[in-house]
């Protein structure tokens, strides 16, 4: 491709980037809604919405084979994984029952989960490695400050029974469909083939291989799963915690999560994005640990005073900002010139594998040990990472 090609096509990638991450916030924040609708609305039982909760991760598992077999289709790739994750909540404002609610879920987690590695490869190819980190940063602050507004405002209209939920749903997905328009209009450049096609095995012995052959991107791997089983694991005991522990009121936990972590995310992106370009990836992600495991410790000083929650959850937005572009951006950092949707996938697959474990067994211990000392155990477990990060990060860069 010519200079004037590879400009143009750096500029649509990044409006089409900017308005997927504008449009998906609405169906976004009205699907963390969706476990207190399907109690409220349509009577789902306890089991039917452990069901629900259950199920998202473990789809992801079975996502990373979508881009595996349609590696060399990119932009269709992405376009058809993205239609049919948007494709159920279509037909909201016509069906009334639980399960379809069930398989518009699963829908939801496995193809948008899907659409990741090519999106991911489609930044890579077409956007430098500075511009990229950068608008990734950008518009995630973006997308995230819209979806707490639009989460505070659903929330009212529906209390409210301004608009109907359904409806909500139902515009949300149009919306989220427009930016098919974009990105299939988008052209990206081919890579050689000795760089294009360098596994062509299953995409199980394509991750495994990679993991046993990459030790950095191993270790990389062991600690995300140790940050997010422990997240995972403390799960079922937060709203546990704040409800009949701290006895929060609806105030509180939005303004908390709303405010208080959007300003952390706001004020750190950038940070992180600078780090990606001065800090050997692993000794950046040992900071992510640390910032997961403070925040249990500041939500058990809330006991003491109610602003270590707001202290908690503005940690917490650190941490995440930094978790989100290091997840996200990691597979364009190991493979350097190569096709980054292996290295991609493999993040998906575990994150899927723990989500199959980790809540259920977070629940089961909740009832067990109680909410405080799971989140004990849920900030040794990141401290505990961030410690073996710490050993190995010291041997180990990919740079």
């Amino acid at each position: 491709m010519s200079d004037e090609q590879n400009i143009a096509g750096c500029k649509s990638t990044r409006f089409a980037l900017l308005w997927m991450n504008l449009a998906a916030e609405p169906l976004i924040s009205l699907y963390t809604l969706l476990p207190f609708i399907l109690r409220k609305d349509l009577g789902a039982s306890l089991f039917q919405v452990s069901l629900f909760i259950t199920l998202r991760p473990v789809l992801s598992v079975f996502s990373f084979y979508w881009s595996a077999y349609t590696k060399r289709r990119l932009i269709s790739n992405l376009v058809s994984a993205s239609f049919l994750a948007y494709l159920p909540f279509l037909f909201f404002p016509w069906v009334d029952n639980f399960w379809f609610l069930l398989l518009a879920s699963g829908m939801y987690q496995l193809f948008s989960k899907a659409a990741i590695p090519p999106l991911i490869e489609v930044l890579k190819r077409n956007i430098p490695k500075k511009p990229r980190e950068h608008v990734f940063s950008l518009y995630y602050i973006l997308s995230f400050v819209e979806s707490g507004l639009l989460g505070l405002i659903f929330g009212g209209m529906l209390d409210a029974h301004v608009l109907n939920w359904k409806m909500l749903f139902f515009f949300s997905a149009l919306l989220g469909l427009s930016t098919l328009a974009l990105f299939s209009r988008i052209c990206v450049p081919e890579l050689p083939l000795r760089l294009d096609a360098p596994f062509t095995i299953h995409p199980w012995k394509e991750s495994f291989r990679l993991i046993r052959e990459r030790a950095d991107f191993a270790h990389f791997q062991g600690a995300f799963m140790f940050g997010g089983s422990a997240l995972m694991l403390m799960a079922p005991a937060l709203s546990t915690f704040y409800a009949d522990t701290l006895f929060l009121s609806y105030t509180n936990i939005t303004t908390a999560r709303f405010i208080f972590m959007a300003i952390g995310v706001a004020v750190s992106s950038f940070v992180w994005k600078k780090g990606l370009s001065t800090i050997p990836l692993l000794k950046l992600t040992l900071w992510v640990l640390i910032g997961f495991g403070l925040f249990p410790l500041a939500l058990l000083l809330a006991q003491i005073d109610l602003g270590f929650l707001y202290l908690a959850f503005f940690i917490y937005g650190v941490a995440q900002a930094g978790s989100h572009l290091i997840w996200n951006l990691s597979g364009t950092l190991f493979a350097q010139e190569s096709d980054s949707s292996p290295y991609t996938r493999v993040n998906i697959l575990m994150l899927g594998l723990r989500g199959a474990v980790m809540p259920l067994a977070g629940g089961l211990l909740c009832d067990l040990i109680g909410a405080i000392p799971m989140l004990i155990f849920g900030m040794g477990i990141c401290l505990f990472g961030a410690h073996y990060l710490f050993r190995k990060a010291r041997l180990i860069s990919i740079y």
